[in-house]
């Protein structure tokens, strides 16, 4: 009976353990989040500081002040766009349905994958509870998306009127002599938290102009809105364009699939551009990461932490592999 105890005591605890390490995981990735963030309103706060010749906090203040312009501007410019375009795609998705069947019908084998398929209100009609059970998991994951964005964004802020109290609290939980080592490191590896951001957003901007004006040429329709999908989405590497072109596939389908096919050639074509010209130029003064274990990562922690994972993989590793390099590189290299 005592083994039985012992041996369910172990068991519950390496339950409890593993639960724990999951939760803080979750935990970890919100606060680097936060960190990402706050060293974003660090740096322009910074450099509105120089510029204006004001002190620190009034520069953040105008800076805070600036991305509230921002947002709310694209919320004004894009908000109508999306609820009109949404609607109207709403009442074309049968329309869509129907084309794609027909053109998959034209085969023997997408004959028989229609006719299984049955009409699309059958289907609907046989799958409503799988329907609504995904739209409520789909609700909740949108929810909680939101409670943790407006987290990051209020932390970060918090983060940035104080960094460097913040910083020597954190390097107050180790011994001075390797706080004193720590340090260093740290801002190293702040410094490559901007530098990863700057080469970011320098290509998130390309890919957005590139993709607005490659959809104002094929006449496709909301270019606004799926060029800010792609510039977006341009923030996850190797992964993020694929998720974008989902969007850009299905409204091409409300054409016909030949409009559905030259989307996915342009944004092939972009994503070529991005990967072999802009990238690499971008890298020579940003981080360079290895293409490999970049996709190891991103796929890693996308299997383990979802979504957040998966948007932060990139911006993790390039910390990680700085931290790597600073700890065990000699003390000489180190000096200098």
């Amino acid at each position: 009976m005592n083994d039985f105890i012992k041996k369910t005591f172990i068991v519950t605890g390496v339950i409890l353990l593993a639960l724990t390490l999951g939760f803080a995981a979750n935990v970890f990735l919100l606060a680097f989040a936060a960190i990402l963030f706050a060293s974003l309103l660090v740096s322009v706060a910074n450099k509105i500081k120089t510029l204006l010749r004001i002190k620190y906090h009034p520069a953040l203040a105008i800076t805070c002040t600036i991305l509230l312009l921002f947002i709310g501007g694209l919320y004004w410019l894009m908000a109508p766009s999306l609820s009109d375009q949404f609607a109207e795609f709403k009442k074309e998705i049968p329309t869509a349905i129907e084309n794609l069947k027909s053109e998959i019908s034209k085969t023997s084998i997408g004959k028989d994958i229609v006719d299984q398929l049955g009409d699309s209100n059958d289907f609907i009609d046989n799958h409503k509870e799988d329907i609504v059970s995904k739209t409520t998991g789909i609700f909740s994951s949108v929810l909680s998306s939101v409670v943790n964005l407006f987290l990051i964004l209020i932390s970060g802020i918090f983060l940035a009127t104080e960094p460097e109290t913040y910083l020597n609290g954190l390097l107050f939980l180790f011994p001075d002599k390797v706080s004193k080592r720590l340090k260093p490191v740290f801002l190293k590896g702040g410094e490559t938290l901007i530098n990863w951001l700057k080469g970011k957003f320098i290509g998130m901007f390309v890919i957005g102009i590139l993709t607005y004006v490659g959809l104002i040429i094929l006449n496709f329709p909301i270019p606004v809105v799926l060029a800010f999908i792609a510039m977006v989405f341009t923030f996850i590497p190797n992964v993020g364009p694929l998720i974008a072109l989902g969007p850009a596939i299905l409204i091409g389908l409300l054409d016909s699939p030949e409009r559905a096919l030259h989307v996915a050639i342009l944004f092939t074509g972009i994503q070529v551009i991005e990967s072999y010209f802009i990238t690499p130029f971008i890298n020579k003064k940003s981080v360079s990461l290895p293409p490999a274990l970049t996709l190891f990562w991103q796929i890693l922690l996308g299997m383990f932490l979802g979504s957040l994972g998966l948007f932060l993989a990139t911006p993790l590793l390039a910390v990680i592999i700085v931290f790597i390099k600073e700890l065990y590189k000699p003390q000489a290299q180190r000096s200098t």
